[in-house]
């Protein structure tokens, strides 16, 4: 079962480059530590945390995760660089950390990588969450019938307020693309009826928020 390990920063008025070259710096740290696939993400279209920085990190699986938290204790650079990033003169205001699991759905779908992600934030509602997993399917074949790819359910496990939320994400590869999923989510039929069952009565979700990312390669 994958972990992803995410951080949200905010960079500073006049140091959006520094914040970029920190969190470059701290991708090659943690390389060190067995974070191979880190990427760094920049808000868009995504409400009050619009202009935020989203730094991720994948791990295989629980263990994997915690041994690389356990490394990170004695690595002296890393230790070094949390100051500097917390400092008064500081590029970023950290936001925020949690940890999220992948839930597998038993489907298959398109899993290459887009420069485009959305993210969509909700919470099943109670004796729903199976109903929940069904609607993530649902969604999926949808996005993926308008050329997303990499579509991923994940729940959030160590969040503060957001624990047990879901994050259903999915990639694109332009905001070209992005605004044709939208234009189709409004008009196809088969997103109309998407609609319909995330806003029903008797739905299995309640939305709390949803976002548009840009990568920035590290």
């Amino acid at each position: 079962m994958s972990i992803v390990q995410t951080t949200v920063s905010r960079a500073k008025a006049g140091r959006r480059h520094d914040a970029i070259a920190m969190a470059l710096e701290a991708s090659k740290l943690l390389e060190r530590h067995g974070a191979a696939d880190n990427r760094l993400l920049v808000a868009g279209a995504a409400g009050e945390m619009a202009g935020t920085h989203v730094f991720t990190t994948d791990f295989e699986n629980g263990e994997a995760w915690g041994e690389f938290n356990d490394g990170l204790m004695t690595d002296a650079e890393l230790e070094a660089l949390l100051d500097r990033a917390t400092s008064s003169d500081s590029p970023v205001e950290l936001l925020s950390q949690s940890v999220a699991s992948e839930i597998p759905l038993g489907r298959t779908g398109p899993s290459g990588r887009g420069s485009v992600i959305e993210a969509y934030i909700s919470r099943s509602l109670p004796g729903r969450f199976e109903s929940a997993l069904e609607l993530a399917g649902v969604a999926f074949d949808f996005v993926e019938a308008h050329g997303g790819s990499n579509c991923r359910l994940l729940q959030m496990t160590n969040a503060g307020v957001l624990t047990d939320c879901l994050v259903a994400s999915w990639e694109l590869e332009s905001m070209k693309m992005a605004g044709r999923l939208g234009d189709a989510y409004a008009n196809d039929p088969d997103g109309q009826r998407l609609f319909q069952m995330l806003t029903a009565v008797d739905g299995a979700i309640t939305t709390i928020s949803r976002g548009i990312y840009r990568e920035i390669p590290l």
